[in-house]
């Protein structure tokens, strides 16, 4: 089950933090809990905290923590808020939620504790509008959907989608779609498995030149399921921004391919944008294509998606057309896809694009069908699933499927206060539960 993973982080809180550490230090702190040598997690101190008065104590602290969180793998969850980070663990129906205590200032994790169960909301299936009137009450902005058993519940949208055009949001309305771009990469690599044109099985030397010998035994499957070892982003000082800034194909190979291994690969799992990124190379060195042209012809054109493009690509679109995102970082005269320039090789593959509620529901319908995919390559697509995806500039879109018969969306260009937003989010989860 495609819970909300670190292998599907929420990514505003992903991409806020990149340049403070928090992320790095989250995912370390994920890992940490299932460390069983005395080594493993001295490392993380001298790594992560540093200087500690009382270091057995902490020890004997963090292998107690590892027993009241052992076995919530299902789901992990981060957040980032002004006191650190907050991993939610879920498994087997219970839910624990982990603070990392960080000092955005020093870099530094400062304490590691399991917080107090986390108010939740509840709200009515056969009242729906009740969410969305919950979220125009605290400012919030966007669209929300809800399927059950193949019935229409709600189909509304809410807020401005620009303000100062006096343009309010509508089923039609073009959002930021995150990280959501990771879905589209699978079903590319899926379908040239499909197709016979590469294998999931294949190490990356069969596709690419001068691939380094830690990286050698690193296969397509090990980039497709968060087994890979590389980072989460690669963005380096240089960059003015951690994925806006332009780099080509050919660069963002070689940088991913230098990158120190969190550890080796398929003995470990650890979300990683940059992953995508490289089958998204994979896709156009292998199809001949350009990574657009290759998802235009096999899937937009096939589903119907007129309404799906990357950065800086307006189209034939008018500013009308597009919600303007909330920030807090603030690009371009409106704050749109299109004015945030051309889609980076630092995030192509799991970022960078845009679309609407209407294209991902085509989207979705054509790879769980038989159009496209056989059954085995559609699996994929077709279990349950809860996702949520974001960016800093202020656009967060939640999803929930349960398939064949209910499905639930929500776009968001004004998202709101982060905890706020993550218990509507889990209250939502209950229409279609």
């Amino acid at each position: 089950m495609r819970v909300i993973l670190l292998l599907m982080l929420l990514c505003s809180a992903s991409l806020s933090a990149q340049d403070t550490g928090i992320e790095s230090a989250a995912m370390a702190a994920e890992r940490l809990l299932d460390q069983e040598n005395t080594a493993d997690i001295t490392a993380f101190i001298d790594t992560y905290m540093g200087e500690v008065a009382d270091r057995p104590a902490l020890v004997a602290q963090i292998r107690a923590l590892q027993r009241e969180l052992a076995g919530l793998r299902d789901g992990i969850m981060l957040d980032v808020e002004d006191a650190g980070a907050i991993l939610t663990l879920i498994g087997n129906g219970v839910e624990k939620r982990l603070l990392v205590a960080y000092d955005f200032d020093a870099r530094r994790v400062t304490g590691l504790s399991v917080l107090p169960p986390e108010e939740r909301l509840t709200f009515d299936p056969e009242h729906p509008e009740g969410a969305v009137k919950y979220m125009l009450e605290r400012g919030m902005a966007g669209l929300l959907y809800v399927e059950s058993d193949g019935k229409v519940l709600i189909e509304q949208p809410f807020g401005m989608a620009n303000e100062s055009l006096g343009v309010a949001n509508d089923t039609s309305t073009i959002f930021a779609i995150g990280s959501r771009p990771i879905d589209f990469t699978v079903a590319a690599i899926l379908l040239l498995d499909q197709r016979g044109e590469l294998s999931l099985d294949d190490t990356l030397g069969v596709h690419l030149e001068g691939v380094p010998a830690d990286k050698r035994d690193m296969t397509l499957s090990h980039l497709m399921t968060g087994q890979s070892g590389l980072p989460d982003f690669f963005h380096n000082d240089s960059d003015w921004d951690a994925d806006l800034q332009w780099i080509g194909r050919e660069e963002a190979v070689n940088r991913l391919l230098s990158q120190p291994l969190r550890f080796a690969p398929g003995t470990g799992r650890a979300h990683s944008h940059g992953a995508y990124g490289l089958l998204a190379a994979i896709v156009e060195l292998v199809s001949g294509k350009s990574y657009m042209a290759f998802l235009k012809e096999n899937f937009f054109i096939p589903a119907g998606m007129e309404r799906t493009g990357e950065y800086g690509d307006r189209q034939d679109f008018s500013l009308e057309d597009f919600a303007v995102g909330g920030g807090p970082q603030f690009v371009g005269l409106p704050n749109i896809p299109p004015n945030w320039g051309p889609t980076s090789w630092l995030i192509k593959g799991s970022g960078g694009m845009y679309s609407t509620l209407g294209d991902l529901r085509r989207f979705y319908t054509l790879v769980r069908g038989d159009q496209v995919f056989d059954a085995e390559h559609s699996r994929r697509f077709r279990g349950s699933s809860v996702e949520v995806d974001g960016s800093v500039r202020g656009f967060e879109l939640f999803s929930v499927s349960e398939p064949p018969s209910a499905q639930l969306f929500l776009f968001l260009n004004r998202p709101g206060d982060p905890a706020e937003r993550r218990k509507i989010f889990r209250g939502l989860e209950g229409l279609v539960k």
